[in-house]
């Protein structure tokens, strides 16, 4: 079942880590909040990565229904 990664913002600390390590998935968008890019495939080490990174542990994985 495909996953998309998910980014809580309530305690998100926008420190910009899951953007450096994993540009293809997570930018800063201009309002100045993380946001996962629209996409329709995660590279899921990348993911994990930033997951791993992420002081606020705030990232983490959804499944879609299909």
């Amino acid at each position: 079942m495909p996953k998309t990664p998910v980014i809580d913002l309530s305690t998100c600390s926008q420190c910009e880590g899951c953007v450096e390590v994993c540009p293809s998935v997570f930018r800063k968008n201009e309002a100045g909040y993380i946001e996962v890019l629209d996409l329709s495939d995660f590279a899921e080490e990348c993911v994990e990565e930033a997951m791993k990174f992420c002081p606020a542990g705030c990232i983490h994985w959804e499944e879609e229904d299909t």
